[in-house]
């Protein structure tokens, strides 16, 4: 991507932390807010965590005893089993506490001049604080938690340190904290703010000769011998300078009639670069950015039921593989394998699974509770594995193949095997999830409301292992490996997914007896048709239902939807034919849930279109937003998807956008077999599609919809001009 002088600007006064300018480097996230003649960098580190209440298996809770523990009517006995075989739980007098990322704080530089507006400049990472006196600017580098604060106008007056014990101390006082201590002494301020039993933040802002740099590392003890670099700002400029040239010169190009989209899917590949940044750590659901005025979101744990997933997804089309590689390291860290195996082996004793759970910390540990919501939910190992898989699909990397993803496959696979059983004639998986169903709300059983969040064959599992099977049946194939008979039994003996309804109403289910009686915001019973692309395999029968289910979807309405439900719920559309409801999702999305800084806000800005949380919504916004990383990530990907997506292994352009987009142009988007295709329609028609295969290969390709399907197989580093 050519990025040139392209920027970003938010005028002052910017009070909401959430609307701040983000910058980040893996670890250090810093969001730029202020008004008047106050600037504030409100600060986090990604890495920085009270373990205290995590949860894992501590005792044996054997899945066979789960089965006979379920009922129709009541999840509670399944949960309750699996509760009483894990960590207890510290009381902190009764304030409900779990692992948790620890907020940061801020630093306040109180300025000469007012405050104008902030800008930055993609192409070399810099930010320029703009006054009525001068222009302070602000650079991170990668790699190292440091931001560089240039005042050559000599504008910063004074500076003053607020750690996020000046906002929350009640509350993580009441959990056994002790209060920070001061770091501030001539030239300097700052503070350290201890952890009960991990280390703690360390963060300084010292006076230079260029003016200011702010560090911040995790330390146990708050020794600032540890930090050094302050003064080698030549460096540290041509290390942002190289690392964002870069990374925008691996870019894709995005390009439709409506503005608004360019100018969003530029910013979020901006967060992405930040957040993801390889080296750094790995992105949660808020990424680097957490704010310091109430208690971190769900922990700003790794949700892994769909969010983490929606964030790295974006990884693969944009050509960014080494930025999933953090998230790969966590995973496969000693700890965090041995929580797995050690789940694995709890309900299933065997010694060679790995079963992910639903909310995790860095360890793996469970922070989100350890009742069957979290723990029989197998596909958040599933949708994991599948990012390992479509890694290699997007690179072509086989020794990644070989060393990294088929074993967490295998892994994960293994889980599935011992949890499945005979029934009726076939495989069937007799007590599990469909993520997050039933998990706030009764579902209806035999026409009476129940507390039940769990049942046999949940459809969203059933298409997981089919991809799962797939992509390890294939994978042996590549690498010359003898593959798992079960795996091939388990093509031809477990269904797609589950029925419910007759006739013309026969549909897919939830699990077995369940219809989507309700508005849900986990589209997971659809999974067949996104994450989870089953197209090529289903026969017509199956495609009728879920086409009927899609249809019950569509009548059961939005109400309950989140910020990241909209770019899921598009990707589905997409691959089922939507031309014209995609681009109206979008449109309704970016009213509902960016706000003033395009950032994804979980909660929505206001009443009329959804109820979701809705007594959160009404709370102030100063004190209460909530920012999620998921549903911007999810929106460009999504974006990408209306212009190309892959379907049944066959790449459709264009076949997501209205025909009133009669001109739209993508460049340079990963495919599948590593290929790098580029296209332009223009009068509506493609009129120019080009394609490089780095490494050769046989790519199927749909140039508009309804073209004819066609084949090209290529050699290593060829270009083919299709159009």
């Amino acid at each position: 991507m050519e990025i040139g002088s392209r920027d970003f600007r938010l005028d002052f006064p910017i009070r909401r932390v959430h609307c701040g300018m983000p910058m980040a480097n893996g670890d250090l996230g810093v969001l730029i807010i202020g008004e008047g003649r106050r600037l504030e960098i409100v600060l986090c580190l990604a890495s920085c965590w009270d373990h205290r209440n995590s949860q894992r298996f501590e005792k044996p809770c054997p899945y066979d005893e789960l089965i006979a523990a379920w009922t129709p009517e009541d999840a509670s006995p399944v949960s309750r089993r699996l509760i009483e075989a894990s960590t207890p739980l510290n009381d902190f007098g009764g304030v409900f506490w779990r692992g948790t990322r620890v907020p940061g704080g801020r630093f306040v530089l109180h300025l000469e001049a007012d405050l104008k507006h902030v800008r930055l400049a993609y192409g070399t990472g810099m930010v320029a604080i703009v006054t009525t006196a001068g222009e302070v600017h602000l650079g991170l580098t990668p790699g190292h938690n440091r931001l560089y604060v240039l005042d050559p106008c000599r504008l910063v007056a004074s500076t003053t340190a607020e750690p996020m014990w000046s906002r929350l101390s009640a509350l993580f006082e009441s959990v056994g904290y002790q209060p920070p201590t001061d770091k501030s002494s001539p030239g300097q301020v700052g503070w350290f703010q201890p952890c009960p039993e991990d280390p703690g933040t360390l963060a300084i802002l010292r006076q230079t000769n260029y003016g200011f740099c702010l560090a911040a590392e995790r330390s146990s003890g708050g020794d600032e011998q540890s930090l050094d670099g302050w003064e080698d700002w030549p460096a540290a400029q041509q290390s942002i300078a190289s690392w964002w040239a870069d990374f925008w010169r691996r870019q894709p190009t995005f390009t439709v009639p409506e503005t608004f989209w360019n100018d969003f899917f530029l910013l979020a590949l901006y967060k992405f670069g930040c957040a993801t940044m390889p080296g750094g750590w790995a992105a949660s659901l808020q990424g680097p950015w957490l704010e310091d005025y109430q208690r971190p979101p769900w922990s700003c744990d790794y949700h892994f039921n769909v969010n983490i997933q929606l964030i790295y997804t974006l990884a693969f089309a944009t050509g960014n593989f080494q930025h999933a590689l953090p998230l790969f390291d966590m995973l496969e860290q000693e700890e965090f394998q041995a929580t797995m195996r050690g789940n694995a082996k709890a309900l299933f004793g065997i010694d060679d699974g790995l079963l992910l759970p639903h909310a995790v910390d860095d360890r793996g540990w469970q922070v989100g509770g350890m009742g069957a919501g979290a723990t029989l939910d197998f596909v958040c190992g599933g949708w994991t594995a599948m990012l390992y898989w479509n890694y290699y699909r997007y690179s072509g990397d086989r020794e990644f193949l070989r060393c990294r993803a088929m074993p967490f496959m295998r892994g994960v696979m293994r889980v599935y095997q011992s949890a499945l059983r005979e029934h009726e004639g076939r495989l069937s998986l007799p007590v599990s999830i469909s993520a997050e169903y039933g998990c706030s709300f009764k579902v209806r059983h035999h026409g009476r409301l129940v507390n039940q969040n769990t049942g046999r064959d949940p459809s969203y599992q059933l298409a997981c292992m089919h991809v799962l099977a797939n992509a390890l049946l294939e994978g042996s194939e590549l690498l010359g490996e003898k593959p798992d008979p079960f795996w091939q039994e388990l093509k031809e003996r477990l269904p797609h997914f589950t029925f419910i309804g007759e006739g013309t109403e026969r549909r897919v289910a939830i699990w077995e007896g369940q219809d989507l009686d309700v508005c849900h915001r986990h589209h997971s019973h659809l999974a067949m048709v996104y994450p989870f692309d089953l197209s090529g395999e289903l026969n017509e029968e199956e495609q009728a239902a879920v086409s009927a289910a899609i249809d019950l979807w569509i009548l059961r309405g939005m109400g309950q939807w989140s910020e990241w439900c909209y770019p899921w719920a598009i990707q589905i559309q997409a691959r089922r034919g939507f031309q014209d409801s995609p681009i109206l999702l979008f449109r309704l999305w970016k009213e509902i849930f960016l706000n003033e800084s395009l950032a994804t806000a979980y909660l929505p800005r206001f009443q009329g279109l959804t109820a979701h949380r809705k007594d959160d919504m009404l709370k102030p916004k100063e004190t209460h937003e909530v920012m999620q990383l998921d549903g911007t990530m999810a929106a460009a990907t999504a974006l990408l998807d209306l212009l190309i997506h892959e379907r049944a292994g066959v790449a459709h352009l264009f076949a997501a956008i209205p025909e009133t987009w009669s001109e739209a142009e993508f460049r340079d988007v990963v495919f599948p077999g590593a290929f790098r295709i580029s296209a332009r329609r223009a009068g509506g028609k493609t009129v120019f599609c080009q394609v490089e295969a780095p490494q050769g290969g046989t790519l199927r390709i749909c140039l508009a919809p309804g073209a004819e399907i066609r084949t090209v197989t290529m050699k290593p580093g060829e270009q083919l001009r299709l159009a």
